[in-house]
């Protein structure tokens, strides 16, 4: 069965007390959360004192995918906040190495993601040091863009060379994903799906929305 990662980029933070038990309810696997610097992204993301805050309101896994300039500047703060799973993108970053050293110091899982326009190869020679390979279905920085299909190339370059090394490490799609654009996913491979309007939005709400990611 395929995992689920409910982003909360343009979740109503004033209404949490009513999905978060919703998340929970459904047994979402992971909460994702957008941290955005306006900088490698045009965008702001998620204010990062809701992760802090609802740390402490939840058992649900935290994955927090950091699309700024220079991620090493945040593992310290995250860790602290309680974040599981640190994902970063590698030309945000001189060192890839040396921060994916660090994270895990600061007991923390590693994650990279692949944005729109970068090749999956490009982080091949990571894949044996971390647990998640994201792929971004759509542009980094909104939420609500349309899935990109042409994205699925690299989810399926990704499957064979973990399976041909036998690598631990999850594929992760976000970006577009609902019920439609999710079975697409899972039948290229994939582990994790991030959905954020596939599961707020859904007409028939989170539970149903969740349930029907789940079972593709």
């Amino acid at each position: 069965m395929v995992k689920i990662a409910a982003s909360v980029l343009n979740a109503d933070f004033s209404k949490w007390q009513e999905w978060l038990p919703e998340l929970e309810k459904a047994k979402v696997d992971r909460i994702q959360w957008d941290v955005m610097d306006n900088k490698y992204v045009p965008n702001k993301g998620v204010d990062k004192k809701w992760l802090a805050e609802l740390r402490n309101k939840t058992k649900i896994f935290f994955e927090s995918h950091h699309m700024v300039l220079n991620p090493e500047k945040q593992v310290s703060e995250f860790a602290k906040m309680g974040s599981n799973m640190f994902i970063f993108h590698t030309e945000t970053t001189k060192e890839p190495l040396k921060l994916i050293e660090q994270i895990e110091k600061h007991e923390m899982k590693v994650g990279i993601a692949v944005n729109n326009k970068t090749p999956a190869e490009k982080i091949f020679p990571y894949l044996n040091k971390i647990d998640l390979a994201l792929v971004m279905t759509v542009e980094a920085g909104f939420g609500g863009q349309s899935f990109v299909e042409k994205n699925l190339e690299k989810v399926h370059a990704l499957r064979e060379k973990i399976d041909s090394e036998k690598l631990d490490c999850e594929i992760e799609v976000d970006g577009g994903i609902d019920a439609k654009t999710g079975a697409l996913c899972v039948d290229a491979g994939v582990d994790v799906l991030v959905s954020g309007s596939g599961i707020f939005k859904h007409p028939k709400g989170i539970v149903e929305a969740i349930k029907e990611l789940k079972f593709l």
